[in-house]
């Protein structure tokens, strides 16, 4: 009988093809996988494949090749096999082929360096093929491997291990043979030009002489399918590409990152040809780079808190917490002007710049780039009663752009539909104009009674846009980088606000500029910030201004509004009691009688903001006093 054959290879290095290549050639008979070469007995193999039965295929599927029958037959055939040894049935298989030589793939060998040895003694005169492939390539293909855990369970624990594991029992076999009785092939050759050359020497080995059959491993059937109960094991995807892919000698490597691998993997790889330091980082390193950075921001940030409340040291955390959620959705979850989505920008656990506990904030991004043509649409129903809606939009650096209120965009019907572009569109809705620089559109609605108030309908989109796209790793490192920078920006930015309010506006109110709150552009803003002891409360004495919304609101050091969810921190035009329009407001730990009271939740330090909404003339600003509680009488 003529020699046999093993090809050998880590998994997913291109046996599954070698092999195929090598069933065109007249004189060689390459089965798929018979999973036979492991075992010394068949009542070994049919042990273990009773639990990897998908293996069971590739026997069977040979038996049907050369018996010309059915698989139930060739089922029937096998199980005469199960009292015989490994050797019994190699030779019952050279028996049965003729004077072709018998081609065994078998990647399980890589992992069974005892088992290459006993073959080697069992069989002296046989034939090896080794097929290499870019250790890239195969941990890639391996971590996108479906069910790889399973299906490869045996060779080594972590996938991008494999390669080198397999590949070092290999070689080390390899340097026990006689060199006329093995060959080296590269996977990378074989899909490409170089195939011939890189075949020629396999012919050498196994004795035959070239045949361009080999070069053509998608013409006829050479067994890379079969019938149910006698599937081809290997490749799954090889049946269906119909041709050799010469792209697969390096697609694989997009996303393989050298680092990930360990230095004997670089070692190898070097004696093998492949040099692993040339290859660039993949875009996904950068992904881990920027979340690295960005846990560095968190770590320094929340070493940096240092202010004098202890309170105020526990809100701090939980202020950079909800920053850091809230810069993640910002910029990474919900970052892509091509595929804009309006969400909650603020509410009782996401709250900056003083938000309003009666104010609903959406916001999308948006973007124009280089493209003036774009023309984002935002479009709704505003019931009946609202107290106000305004859009506006935000230029890089958080400038305030241009904006519409709602007597300029809602119809007499309560409906709305906004066209937001550079030139003014075809449309039949508003245009608001934009200047090419905008990265977010918000809407807010202002709410005088949420119980009897229906919020608005509100939507977005791009005309012409995408309704979804891939995930890219270069889009999530940009956002996460954004995302950090918001959060430094952010944090840093309310210290310092709190660090000038706590001496400029100390127990006194103070109109202050809108672009320091990012604003609604149609509020005028008077600050005080408060200082008060344990027995003591603050009296605020004013009139209020007639504008179409007021209201007065306390924020802890961070700028987030108290607990409006379970105390009194907030009031509005419709709360507040003012019988002639003159009121009297008491921040305090307690009531102590007052009729308008915002309760500090024991607090001795924090922002009061007061909002007027369109008004109408000047605001008049309130007279602050610090009263001991015993001093205070209610009027």
């Amino acid at each position: 009988m003529r020699p046999l054959c093993f090809v050998l290879g880590a998994p997913r290095s291109g046996t599954t093809l070698l092999r195929v290549m090598m069933a065109g050639h007249p004189q060689l008979f390459s089965p798929p996988e018979m999973v036979i070469a492991p075992f010394t007995t068949m009542a070994d193999r049919k042990r273990v494949l009773g639990e990897r039965w998908w293996e069971k295929g590739g026997l069977r599927r040979a038996i049907v090749e050369f018996e010309h029958c059915d698989p139930e037959q060739a089922k029937a055939i096998e199980a005469t096999l199960d009292d015989k040894t490994v050797p019994e049935v190699y030779d019952w298989l050279r028996e049965r082929i003729g004077d072709k030589i018998l081609v065994d793939k078998c990647p399980h060998l890589s992992a069974e360096p005892a088992a290459l040895e006993r073959l080697a003694r069992w069989y002296p005169d046989a034939r090896w093929v080794w097929i290499v492939r870019h250790p890239g390539s195969v941990v890639r293909s391996i971590q996108n491997m479906p069910m790889a855990e399973v299906l490869l369970r045996g060779y080594a624990g972590d996938p991008r291990d494999i390669w080198a594991t397999c590949n070092k029992n290999i070689k080390r076999f390899f340097e026990t043979l006689p060199a006329e009785r093995k060959a080296l092939v590269k996977y990378e050759d074989i899909v490409t030009d170089a195939a011939k050359q890189a075949l020629t020497p396999v012919c050498e080995a196994l004795g035959v002489p070239w045949d361009d059959a080999l070069l053509t491993p998608y013409e006829g059937d050479r067994m890379r399918e079969g019938p149910p109960g006698a599937r081809a094991v290997g490749d799954p995807n090889l049946a269906g590409r119909g041709k050799i892919q010469p792209e697969l000698a390096t697609k694989w490597l997009e996303g393989f990152d050298p680092s990930s691998v360990g230095p004997d993997t670089h070692a190898l790889a070097r004696e093998l040809g492949y040099d692993l330091g040339r290859i660039a980082p993949p875009p996904i390193t950068r992904t881990s780079a920027s979340i690295t950075d960005l846990l560095d921001t968190v770590q320094r940030l929340e070493r940096s808190i240092d202010v004098p409340s202890d309170v105020d040291a526990v809100e701090g955390r939980r202020f950079l917490m909800r920053q850091l959620a809230h810069s993640l959705d910002l910029f990474v979850e919900n970052g892509d002007p091509d595929v804009p989505l309006l969400r909650h920008a603020e509410g009782p656990t996401r709250k900056q710049f003083a938000d309003n506990p009666d104010t609903d904030y959406w916001r999308a991004p948006i973007g124009f780039q280089a493209d003036s043509g774009r023309v984002y649409r935002v479009w709704g129903r505003v019931p009946a009663g609202t107290t106000y809606t305004g859009i506006l939009l935000y230029r890089r650096g958080g400038q305030i752009g241009n904006r519409l209120r709602d007597v300029e965009y809602v119809r007499p019907d309560g409906t709305f539909d906004v066209s937001i572009a550079v030139n003014q569109p075809a449309t039949t809705g508003t245009w608001l104009r934009a200047d090419g620089d905008e990265t977010a559109v918000m809407v807010r609605q202002y709410f005088s009674d949420r119980a009897t108030e229906a919020p608005i309908e509100v939507h977005v989109e791009l005309v012409g846009g995408p309704r979804a796209k891939v995930l890219d790793p270069e889009a999530i490192t940009k956002g996460v980088e954004r995302a950090r920078r918001n959060l430094e920006a952010t944090f840093e930015r309310t210290l310092q606000t709190w660090k000038m309010a706590s001496v400029g506006a100390l127990n006194r109110c103070l109109p202050i500029g809108g672009e320091q709150l990012f604003p609604t552009p149609d509020n005028s803003y008077l600050a005080c910030w408060w200082r008060i002891g344990p027995d003591q409360l603050l009296r605020v004495r004013g009139k209020l201004p007639k504008a179409r919304y007021v209201s007065f609101c306390l924020y802890d050091l961070w700028m987030q509004s108290l607990d409006y969810e379970r105390s009194q921190v907030a009031l509005n035009q419709r709360t507040i009691v003012a019988p002639d329009g003159s009121y009297e407001l008491v921040v305090g730990h307690r009531s102590n009688g007052a009729t308008n009271w915002l309760d500090t939740g024991g607090r001795q330090s924090g922002y009061l903001l007061i909002r007027s909404l369109l008004p109408e003339g000047d605001v008049p600003t309130p007279t602050v006093d610090v009263l001991y509680e015993r001093e205070f009488t209610p009027t």
